[in-house]
């Protein structure tokens, strides 16, 4: 069988690890042929909880595919899946990959450093994750107002500070004194 198209689809229960909160991108199923370590979040930990134990009421082995089928079986590609879904949702022109592109844009407004959010898109450098960030509004004005909320820092020195010396004033040091 031909391998999957996407590293999520051919992600296997044995890279993942709910006891250390990760999974592992292995370099053989990357698109850039690195092996990359990524954090998972707490719903993301409940959801692949849910979901490791097969019908039958096992886990999953090891070997079982976290995004397969219903018994860990590995599945080719999300395209009818995913049609389905959005026209039961009346979703019209949403591509699986748009998901990315989501999830890359909402880490950049929860305040993820631009390089964090490049390590969980997994791309080789920044310009490649820029294509991918959308700016919402509403991310906008959530900015706006963690701005507005941040205390100053004032860049003038305080009035109890000692001043340099002007440019064209000479520093004491330099000031000749003369003895009479």
């Amino acid at each position: 069988m031909p391998p999957p198209t996407a590293p999520l689809l051919s992600l296997q229960w044995q890279e993942v690890s709910l006891t250390r909160n990760e999974l592992t991108v292995r370099a053989e199923k990357a698109k850039d042929g690195e092996t990359r370590t990524l954090p998972i979040s707490a719903r993301l930990k409940a959801v692949l909880e849910m979901v490791k134990v097969a019908p039958d009421g096992k886990e999953h082995s090891p070997a079982g595919y976290v995004f397969g089928d219903a018994v860990g079986g590995r599945v080719l590609g999300p395209k009818k899946t995913w049609a389905t879904t959005c026209r039961n949702a009346g979703v019209r022109e949403l591509h699986f990959h748009d998901l990315r592109h989501e999830a890359g844009s909402r880490l950049l407004e929860a305040g993820w450093p631009l390089h964090h959010v490049q390590e969980m898109l997994g791309h080789a450098d920044l310009k490649q994750t820029s294509t991918y960030l959308n700016v919402t509004r509403v991310g906008l004005q959530d900015s706006m107002k963690r701005f507005g909320t941040a205390p100053l820092h004032s860049v003038a020195p305080e009035a109890d500070q000692e001043h340099p010396a002007a440019c064209n004033t000479p520093a004491a040091s330099e000031t000749q004194v003369t003895v009479n």
